[in-house]
């Protein structure tokens, strides 16, 4: 069987983590190619496209919802399939009225509403960024003195909501799971003085075994999704504030999969892959 990595140009060559599946993936019978979204390949020439890391989306919006909605009615696999749902982060506002725990969250049409809910809420610090984006790509935070930052929601809309914490204090944990079964998680911290935790921004990640209540929490978010997905990036805030696991993100698109931070986590990814073929 040949498998298609789908991937950016930047990352023709696969990212280190993801090449860590290639060789599990032999061991079974199958092939790994990079497939380089923007260069157009013949996707039905693959026994199966896995979307991993096409992350210059951001820069070709409109062209890669076009794709995952090709994607999302083509007659060949496509893992995961029902990205389209799942591209657009207001996909949280779903999963928390089938009672998921998350950050409470506004949405705004424009800069200007963006503002004005912040002020309705009367949060001393707001983070603002857009519903279509990743990387804390056009994120921005907000306090009664800074107003008058540049941000802007791209083709997508604003999700206003609280600055919490606990992000900078202790962290966002992101659990990984492979068909519904937890693989491994990391803990991601910002680094001194930023509020993002991306390894863009400086953040750092670091393997920790989860624990166990934090691994259910994460259950319940997938399970309130209601699809068995290949894999599932699941990342939350632990805040007591929040009364416990606040849900910042369900990753089913094209997650990094932290494939390193767990000796088994490539046997296991091969492993989902192989059932699905």
């Amino acid at each position: 069987m040949v498998i298609a990595f789908l991937t950016s140009e930047e990352l023709k060559d696969l990212t280190d983590d993801d090449r860590l599946a290639i060789e599990p993936l032999r061991a079974r019978g199958h092939d790994v190619v990079p497939a380089v979204w923007t260069r157009d390949p013949d996707w039905s020439s693959f026994d199966m496209t896995i979307i991993r890391s096409p992350w210059d989306w951001q820069d070709h919006e409109v062209r890669f919802g076009a794709l995952l909605e090709t994607f999302s009615k083509a007659p060949y696999k496509v893992e995961n399939r029902s990205a389209i749902r799942w591209h657009d982060k207001r996909y949280l506002l779903d999963l928390e009225k089938r009672g998921v725990r998350i950050i409470p969250t506004r949405v705004a049409q424009t800069r200007e509403e963006a503002l004005r809910i912040a002020d309705e809420e009367k949060w001393p610090r707001a983070i603002v960024k857009p519903s279509l984006a990743a990387g804390g790509h056009r994120m921005a935070k907000i306090d009664a003195s800074n107003r008058t930052i540049d941000f802007d929601a791209g083709g997508g809309a604003y999700f206003v909501q609280p600055f919490v914490e606990e992000v900078v204090t202790a962290g966002e944990w992101s659990l990984v799971f492979f068909e519904g079964v937890y693989s491994h998680a990391v803990r991601k911290h910002a680094k001194t003085g930023e509020f993002r935790i991306h390894v863009e921004h400086g953040g750092t990640v670091a393997y920790e075994e989860a624990p166990s209540q934090i691994i259910e929490d994460a259950k319940r978010a997938i399970a309130a999704a209601g699809e068995t997905f290949l894999f599932a990036r699941v990342d939350g805030i632990v805040s007591p504030t929040l009364g416990g696991f606040a849900l910042t993100e369900l990753e089913v698109v094209e997650p990094e999969l932290f494939l390193r931070a767990h000796p088994k986590a490539p046997e296991r990814f091969a492993e989902a892959i192989t059932k699905r073929l």
